[in-house]
């Protein structure tokens, strides 16, 4: 099996920045392209506690930013080994697992690379929900990095 495109999932959890930097040498290694991808999850009127859609916009901007921020960093880390990159930030609207799977699938990925947990906050599960989820249904092999 050739491996020539990974996409690495991050969400700015410590298990992802170890995935990202597994990815990186991997790619090096490999001699493939990487892609960072940051799925941001749009604000929901739960998550605010009342319906304010100047709000929710302002919120979700600056999650972007944030995200552009994260995946800049490790884009600047590949480059650095002379590894060619690309990003990616997008707002998911389905679910972050269907949204992954759906870049990889359509980006054509051989090899999706993920953190074990993400930020979530059940620290207690071996494997997270999103990580056990992009194993399930990834078209490719995928590696969780702990």
């Amino acid at each position: 099996m050739s491996i020539k495109k990974i996409l690495v999932a991050v969400d700015g959890s410590k298990p992802a920045a170890h995935g990202a930097y597994k990815a990186i040498e991997l790619a090096k290694n490999l001699g493939a392209g990487l892609t960072i991808l940051y799925i941001v999850r749009p604000p929901t009127y739960l998550d605010l506690g009342y319906v304010n859609v100047g709000r929710m916009n302002e919120i979700e901007s600056k999650e972007k930013k944030h995200a552009q921020r994260l995946v800049d960093k490790i884009k600047n880390k590949a480059i650095k080994n002379d590894i060619t990159v690309k990003t990616d930030v997008l707002v998911g609207n389905a679910s972050v697992v269907k949204a992954i799977i759906q870049y990889a699938e359509k980006n054509k990925m051989d090899l999706i690379v993920t953190g074990s947990r993400g930020m979530s906050g059940f620290q207690k599960m071996l494997l997270g929900s999103v990580a056990s989820g992009v194993v399930t249904y990834a078209h490719c092999p995928v590696l969780v990095v702990k």
